[in-house]
């Protein structure tokens, strides 16, 4: 009887650690590439088509502002590796490009949201975030 319970406590804890061993040594051998620049820039804007509601003229138009806009930060990453100054200088630059590119694609109350969306990502706190409207409406209320 002692030797039957001992095998089977044996097996137990020998098929539990050599299934708990099996993910991690397939995740090691399975390593996918990194995303290309298109397929980032597409996923942003799947990311913006989705939550944004755009039309397919729009989706167009945020496609190829997200392409080139990350091209030309890949490039600045490549040509400025060395110096960063340089380099925070000219992603800023490229930033607030497709930041304006952005503005003028999207309807007023899609640019608000995207940039609500965009402030609560970076991690902005709620009272400093740019949402004129509101802010308004709570300087009007705190003075009156």
């Amino acid at each position: 009887m002692k030797k039957s319970v001992l095998a089977a406590l044996l097996f137990a804890f020998a098929t539990t650690a050599a299934l708990a061993q099996a993910p991690a040594q397939k995740a090691r051998t399975t390593q996918s590439a990194p995303p290309t620049v298109e397929q980032r820039a597409d996923e942003i804007t799947a990311g913006m088509v989705k939550n944004l509601r755009l039309s397919p003229k729009q989706a167009a138009e945020l496609k190829e502002v997200n392409r080139s806009s990350m091209k030309f930060a890949e490039e600045a990453r490549k040509k400025h590796r060395d110096n960063p100054p340089k380099l925070a200088q000219q992603m800023d630059m490229i930033s607030q490009t497709r930041l304006s590119q952005i503005k003028d694609i999207l309807t007023e109350q899609q640019f608000a949201q995207y940039q609500s969306r965009r402030e609560e990502k970076m991690g902005v706190p709620r009272e400093a975030r740019s949402n004129p409207a509101q802010s308004q409406s709570q300087q009007y209320d705190n003075n009156y």
